[in-house]
């Protein structure tokens, strides 16, 4: 009996051994570091500043395939989505100006928007942004000197056709150099010049402006406040605080499209369609704003250019 209780205790102590020295071992990955044929990098703590860009279209009605670069040589200003236009900051983008910066709590926009984002493997989701919307971004291309990543993936129709694209983006280190950076184009993808971009962020800003009337649909109202833009993305009321406003050309037409976060004089975020030429003409005549985030609170505006 004492001989089969001293086997029983070896049994188990060996039993224990054995499903502790087999248990898995559980391995996090590591979420700075992206691994692109078979060479990891670090993209976490660097500041990006874009240099280059592509908008592809693909007509799904008849299989036209085309590319455009976002910049030339007199336009610096784009947007990632150029026939429906900017949704919010993130989609407006600068040559040379616009800056990405992947920390490790936030990812930075332009160093002044700061948002969450998660990753795996070369897949990186801004979240948290303005109207509660996300931006997924694929890195294709990533070494010592630059990155190049896919955004802004998306369908929409012009001009009766049916439409998929997406837009590449060419960022390098602050502080470095490097030409012909961006990779070559997508194949089957036939080059057409610049996108169609009328309206130049250039124009606007250092301009202010009074809005002189808008309609709620019960009534006029007279605020008269006086819009400032003081830079291609941040704009102030009445000399206050700046908050952030975008403006793009719409692919395809002479329209822009102007949205103008914290627009408090008309009640909150708005959206609202432009001519192209409206800097230049000084006056917005009648034009609709939506609404950002509610609907059924349409308004007409009006303003005028002030200097």
């Amino acid at each position: 009996m004492k001989k089969m209780r001293i086997l029983l205790q070896i049994f188990i102590v060996v039993s224990i051994t054995l499903f502790t020295s087999c248990k898995k071992e559980t391995i996090q990955p590591d979420n700075t570091i992206v691994n692109i044929d078979n060479t990891v990098y670090d993209f976490i703590g660097i500041d990006w500043v874009l240099t280059d860009g592509r908008f592809y279209t693909e007509n799904l009605d008849n299989g036209e395939k085309f590319f455009y670069d976002h910049f030339g040589s007199s336009q610096f200003n784009s947007t990632l989505d150029p026939i429906s236009g900017a949704d919010i900051p993130f989609d407006s983008i600068t040559q040379d100006v616009t800056t990405w910066n992947f920390g490790n709590s936030n990812f930075i926009l332009n160093g002044t928007n700061f948002y969450n984002f998660t990753h795996t493997n070369n897949t990186i989701s801004i979240i948290g942004m303005e109207n509660g919307s996300s931006r997924p971004i694929t890195i294709l291309e990533l070494d010592d000197t630059k990155m190049t990543v896919k955004v802004h993936e998306a369908y929409g129709s012009l001009n009766g056709s049916n439409y998929e694209y997406y837009t590449t983006l060419t960022f390098i280190k602050t502080g470095l150099t490097c030409t012909n950076c961006q990779p070559n184009a997508d194949y089957g993808y036939v080059y057409q010049g610049v996108v169609n971009n009328n309206t130049s962020v250039n124009e606007i800003v250092g301009t202010k402006w009074v809005v002189t009337k808008y309609y709620d649909g019960f009534s006029n109202n007279y605020p008269n406040d006086t819009l400032h833009f003081v830079s291609n993305n941040q704009y102030t009321i009445n000399g206050g605080t700046t908050t952030n406003y975008t403006l793009t050309s719409i692919f395809g037409n002479n329209m822009s499209e102007i949205t103008l976060y914290g627009f408090y004089t008309i009640g909150g975020d708005f959206s609202g369609m432009v001519p192209n030429n409206f800097v230049t003409n000084g006056q917005i005549n009648s034009a609709l704003f939506t609404d950002i985030f509610n609907t059924n609170n349409d308004k007409l505006v009006w303003m005028d250019r002030i200097q």
